[in-house]
């Protein structure tokens, strides 16, 4: 068996003689593709990696709002509530949060004959810097009031 030449520029194995390397004349054809991959990738990226926070940051927001919400209109349904407890039981929820999850919000009140209505309007810390991007959060919960009632009146 003939040992190959270290010279030779074709070499033979045992199932016959391997074609040259072609390798340089492919890389001359895929030069730049791989800043044509990376201007197309990179706004993908970055919005992912952007809106994956924003997005946990605002549902956060929303359940902290929904949540607030639903103690404000839980203490103003109480049959013995003064008015605007539902406002202050929803400001206190929301002020032990602290201002790194909601940086403002606002909380009225609406009362009917029988029922309560706290409206929660919260503004989302913004991660996305796009002008006009403002996340925002609006949860608005609806509860009975208690109250006595006979057989005479609803």
């Amino acid at each position: 068996m003939a040992v190959p030449s270290i010279h030779s520029r074709t070499a033979t194995t045992s199932s016959g003689p391997v074609r040259p390397d072609t390798s340089a004349a492919r890389d001359a054809d895929d030069r730049g593709s791989s800043s044509v991959e990376f201007a197309i990738l990179f706004p993908i990226i970055v919005a992912l990696l952007l809106g994956g926070p924003q997005l946990a940051m605002w549902y956060f927001a929303r359940e902290a709002a929904d949540a607030a919400a639903q103690a404000g209109a839980r203490a103003a349904s109480a049959s013995e509530a003064t008015g605007g407890a539902g406002q202050q039981a929803a400001d206190t929820y929301l002020a032990r949060l602290g201002t790194g999850t909601i940086t403002s919000y606002s909380v009225t009140q609406d009362d009917t004959a029988t029922t309560i209505s706290v409206h929660v309007v919260a503004q989302v810390p913004n991660v996305i810097p796009l002008p006009g991007f403002n996340p925002t959060v609006d949860v608005t919960v609806v509860r009975g009031k208690e109250r006595f009632t006979t057989p005479d009146s609803p």
